[in-house]
């Protein structure tokens, strides 16, 4: 049975992990199994080690360097000294259904030309990317179990990257920090060639997503428009700008809860301005 690394990023949330972590060792897949985690608070940390396996090794950075900086440091390893072929990368808070990895690889295992795979949500939809848009959720029609349909971009929430899918196209983008740089890895895959495909009937939550942020609202308007400068061009960034800012200001004179309206202005701001990175 094929053995898979996976790399899961922890930043001040020391219950939810362990809890995908053993979400993750109860799956009956072979696994190298990394936490990292990303400058969390001592406190944290030390609960976290304490309450996982002692087989469970802990990467420690000395700072945040956001979701895909962070992985890109073990990454940059797995490539260079690891032979895995597969390596998950999963949030501190997935919680997968009993099957999803074994599902996941199986795909992987079967279809040479596959880059990237993530599960599905509960919702039936898939990402589509476009100028206008940047990535958003198309509702589709369900697919059989075990299906690899293909997707403009992965979610972050769970996935699976084959090794030479990504020392061909390289590591996260580290300038998006987090929200946005696995649909990037995703996108630049699928442009060189690789199969990019979420896989129906395996399954992930991730409930903390749902919730309302003023950094998140940050993350999405800024990263949204990094996304599509750089794949389509400048001409296409004021065509996502544009709905982007008109989107904001009907928000705001709607005044509706959670629309976190400063947070996505000051997104737009620091697109303009270059300022990338950690907000």
């Amino acid at each position: 049975m094929t053995t898979a690394k996976l790399l899961v990023v922890h930043w001040n949330a020391p219950q939810a992990c362990a809890a995908t972590v053993r979400a993750f060792l109860a799956q009956g897949v072979p696994l190298d199994l990394t936490v990292m985690d990303n400058d969390a608070k001592p406190a944290a940390l030390a609960e976290l080690q304490r309450d996982l396996p002692s087989d469970v090794a802990v990467v420690r950075l000395k700072e945040n360097r956001g979701w895909g900086g962070a992985l890109n440091v073990c990454l940059r390893a797995w490539l260079h000294d690891e032979a895995q072929p597969f390596c998950f990368i999963s949030a501190h808070d997935s919680d997968p259904a009993p099957d999803c990895l074994r599902m996941l690889l199986d795909a992987a295992i079967v279809d040479p030309q596959l880059g990237i795979a993530c599960p599905q949500y509960h919702e039936p939809y898939v990402a589509r990317l476009s100028p206008q848009r940047g990535i958003f959720p198309q509702t589709v029609a369900p697919q059989p179990r075990g299906t690899a349909q293909k997707v403009d971009a992965p979610h972050g929430t769970l996935m699976l990257v084959r090794r030479e899918c990504l020392a061909e196209i390289g590591g996260f983008d580290e300038r998006y920090f987090a929200y946005g740089d696995e649909h990037e890895l995703g996108v630049r895959a699928a442009r060189r060639g690789w199969k990019v495909a979420m896989i129906w009937g395996a399954v992930v939550t991730n409930p903390g997503t749902a919730t309302a942020s003023a950094l998140r609202s940050y993350l999405f308007a800024r990263n949204s428009l990094i996304l599509v400068r750089h794949h389509f061009g400048l001409g296409a960034t004021w065509r996502r700008l544009l709905p982007l800012l008109g989107n904001t200001l009907r928000l705001a004179l709607a005044q509706e809860a959670g629309a976190n309206v400063g947070a996505r202005l000051r997104g737009v701001r620091d697109f303009v301005l270059g300022r990338f990175g950690q907000p």
